[in-house]
């Protein structure tokens, strides 16, 4: 859970993008501090009872993204769920769904799983707003989600970025952690690894301070090492080109 999310936090109404909801724990807890919130979750089967619980709260908005005029209409202190997931392209994909891995990669590991087509848009043709907080969790389809935000980065300014690395799911699209950190140092931002699953997975540890030092621990080639498709690490990823001119939270501890 990113820190500056957490209950002593006070959005202030500053802008968050939240890329991959599962449950909704940061979309919800955003809202709840004040945060305005712009989620997208492709899962059909999650996004029902994001949707009922979006319901219960007075100005949390579904998006009916056939109806809505776009880019999307904010009004001040609003939040807006939103049925699709985000690519480099609007497109309608097949979506394998698992309990905890569901993903637009297709992996051997999702090959039998249930598939489902599911709309994915450009962040660029629905948000046109300076942002605070870019979260995405998409089981490394990650930097396909950067690039349908070219504009936005662009033309905005993007406070900071925390994405889940999945070096896995990554190479099964020909991606990697060199190439995704290029992209997103090419929109502005500087990257640093947040979290380890230490305790857990000691071997996930990493104390380099390379690119390389870290895809020799995380690098997701099968056979590479045994931390193949085992081993995750989120960044968080800093403007350092852009002062960012909008709302700021009033306090964050």
């Amino acid at each position: 859970m990113p820190p500056l999310l957490h209950k002593n936090a006070t959005g202030m109404g500053a802008l968050v993008i939240d890329v991959g909801l599962d449950k909704g724990d940061e979309f919800f807890l955003a809202i709840d501090n004040g945060f305005e919130v712009v989620g997208f979750e492709p899962n059909p089967q999650s996004f029902p009872n994001l949707a009922k619980k979006c319901t219960e709260k007075p100005k949390c908005n579904i998006v009916d993204l056939e109806k809505a005029p776009l880019p999307l209409q904010r009004e001040a202190g609003h939040s807006y769920l939103i049925n699709a997931g985000a690519a480099s392209e609007k497109a309608i994909l097949q979506f394998s769904m698992a309990h905890d891995t569901s993903s637009f990669v297709a992996n051997k590991g999702l090959s039998k799983k249930k598939k489902v087509d599911v709309p994915v848009v450009r962040i660029d043709d629905i948000i046109r707003d300076d942002v605070y907080l870019f979260k995405v969790d998409t089981q490394g389809y990650d930097q396909f989600v950067i690039e349908g935000a070219s504009e936005l980065f662009k033309n905005h300014a993007v406070r900071q970025v925390i994405v889940e690395i999945d070096p896995f799911n990554m190479v099964v699209n020909n991606h990697s952690v060199h190439g995704f950190l290029e992209l997103l140092q090419s929109n502005g931002m500087m990257c640093f690894t947040a979290r380890s699953d230490v305790k857990k997975k000691k071997h996930c540890r990493y104390f380099g301070d390379s690119v390389e030092g870290f895809e020799a621990v995380f690098d997701g080639k099968p056979g590479y090492s045994h931390q193949w498709a085992d081993c995750f690490e989120d960044f968080l990823c800093l403007n350092t080109e852009k002062a960012y001119p909008g709302k700021f939270p009033e306090s964050l501890y």
